[in-house]
């Protein structure tokens, strides 16, 4: 991850203000998204996965430590993108299963600013798809590659994922506030006592 001009990062936050979404292609660099595979792969074979009410033939996992360092390392760069500070909530990741669905839905108050990381792809499978809509606007498609990421305005812009045609597509979603927002500093770490540590209550994932 490198720093643009500071022109790129006025059209970045301009196009996020208008539209309330921005793909940015290779958000995480390569070397981020082969280790991420593996530190997967690890947290598989060690039965770290859970499932969720959204998606529950699919693999989930919320908080972990090495995913919230994602989120607070890539944190200042989102930060610049979108044009205003951010605080970190939390990180969470699905390895989704063939045929499961993401209903369509906007996420809580600690997802007032989120992205959505293509992981993995499955081999031989086509980009991984989100669909978007802004309030009063038509829906969106966004497809993105591995390392590609979308940034969008969680608790205002529905989101959803239609069936999916093969096993294994992993993404991460970050999740942030703003620290000039209503919810900075009561939602700051999602109420957790820092990163990398657990909900005392479970909570809804987005």
């Amino acid at each position: 991850m490198s720093h643009q001009s500071r022109a790129y990062y006025l059209r970045t936050a301009r196009t996020f203000r208008e539209r309330r979404y921005l793909l940015v292609k290779e958000i995480l660099p390569r070397a981020i998204v082969e280790y991420l595979k593996v530190y997967y792969a690890i947290l598989l074979a060690n039965n770290r996965f859970s499932s969720d009410a959204q998606c529950p033939s699919s693999l989930s996992l919320g908080g972990d430590p090495g995913l919230d360092a994602i989120l607070e390392w890539i944190r200042p760069e989102i930060s610049r993108l979108v044009g205003f500070e951010l605080a970190p909530t939390y990180s969470y990741t699905r390895r989704y299963a063939k045929g499961e669905k993401l209903a369509r839905h906007t996420d809580r108050a600690a997802c007032e600013i989120s992205v959505t990381v293509s992981i993995e792809l499955p081999r031989g499978a086509c980009p991984s798809v989100v669909h978007l809509q802004v309030p009063g606007t038509d829906e969106t498609r966004v497809e993105m590659l591995e390392g590609d990421g979308c940034i969008y305005a969680g608790t205002e812009v529905e989101h959803w994922r239609e069936s999916f045609r093969a096993d294994g597509y992993v993404q991460l979603f970050l999740h942030f506030i703003s620290k000039r927002g209503p919810n900075y500093p009561e939602l700051l770490f999602d109420r957790r006592a820092g990163l990398g540590t657990r909900h005392t209550l479970r909570k809804k994932r987005a």
